[in-house]
């Protein structure tokens, strides 16, 4: 798909790749095709970018954005992130401005714990606290939920691989029929259940890369983040003259982020 074929279906900036949203575009689509009128949740909605193309596909009969506002979040990287100016309001003001129909839209400003559904969601997109603990618990209340035939996503993959090890394990343990599919240029790695289990995911949706092979290279890569981002380290010349070992290794304060909105 074309850049701007891909844009105007997500007209709020969104925390998402290029080649996310063609990911979200392609499931869009495959649900088009296979059930009729079904739920999207998505846990972690920051100004609803990810929220757009469901708002606008009329086969999607409700659109629910779960979010617990208002907070500074840590996530496995030892980062700290302020989402203290981004509210429920500022999203449903961005969305009304943009002349997108929220009439199908529920948001509910708290934890997916919390939340309490009438209805049993198809599809969703697990993008909140990027912790390997707060994942696997968003995946748990989710699979109470969800339908036999459905698609869990999880952005920011390479942060919570852990997690989505765990979830692989818990899954064979309890003899659920899936596939997991790690998109390949994406953050984004999705567990089909049931009937889209069986799917070409390479051909209907986007290449894969082996999700073993990620997790490794994620993991290295989370370490020296991690470091990076905890570790300071002080030459000292004197002691270097001095034949003695020059490093000093000082544990850093988390740097808290604040989220942009653009």
């Amino acid at each position: 798909m074309k850049k701007k074929e891909i844009e105007k279906f997500f007209p709020i900036p969104s925390q998402t790749s290029l080649v996310d949203k063609a990911v979200i575009l392609k499931i869009n689509k495959l649900m088009n095709l296979r059930t009729k009128n079904f739920i999207y949740i998505e846990i972690g909605s920051y100004l609803g970018g990810s929220l757009t193309p469901f708002l606008i596909n009329e086969n999607c009969k409700r659109v629910i954005s779960v979010d617990k506002r208002n907070q500074i979040i840590d996530d496995e990287r030892n980062e700290k992130w302020s989402y203290k100016k981004i509210s429920e309001k500022l999203m449903i003001k961005g969305l009304k401005e943009k002349k997108l129909d929220i009439s199908k839209l529920k948001s509910f400003n708290g934890d997916i714990s919390e939340y309490r559904p009438k209805e049993n969601y198809d599809l969703a997109f697990i993008d909140g606290i990027h912790t390997d603990k707060n994942t696997f618990s968003d995946f748990l209340y989710i699979l109470d939920k969800i339908n036999k035939h459905c698609i869990i996503l999880f952005h920011d993959s390479v942060v919570i691989f852990k997690a989505l090890l765990l979830i692989k394990e818990f899954l064979k343990k309890k003899n659920y029929t899936f596939k997991i599919a790690k998109f390949k240029e994406s953050g984004i790695t999705g567990f089909f259940f049931g009937s889209f289990s069986k799917i070409d995911i390479n051909k209907k949706i986007n290449s894969t890369q082996n999700f073993e092979k990620f997790c490794v290279d994620a993991e290295e890569n989370l370490l020296i983040q991690q470091l990076n981002n905890r570790i300071k380290v002080k030459f000292k010349i004197s002691r270097f003259l001095k034949n003695k070992f020059p490093y000093k290794f000082i544990i850093k304060e988390k740097e808290k982020k604040e989220s942009k909105k653009d």
